[in-house]
């Protein structure tokens, strides 16, 4: 996809848009979504909060998760 440039926000209101059910309009919805999932963040650590008894067992729990994902 190009890159356009304007020199006022009343050309950019002129510019053209992709319109849906088109090729351009589908190759730059795959581009979109293949660099969300390049650069978004991996997920390191289960949603929501979890409470331990001690700091030994939150380590534990640490090294146990770090172990998985390798």
């Amino acid at each position: 996809m190009p890159i356009r440039k304007f020199r006022s926000l009343s050309e950019a209101g002129e510019a053209e848009r992709f319109r849906p059910g088109t090729a351009e309009f589908s190759r730059g919805l795959r581009c979109v979504f293949w660099m969300a999932a390049r650069f978004a963040p991996s997920r390191k650590a289960p949603p929501g909060v979890h409470k331990f008894r001690s700091i030994e067992e939150a380590q534990a729990r640490k090294r146990e998760r770090a172990g998985k994902q390798k």
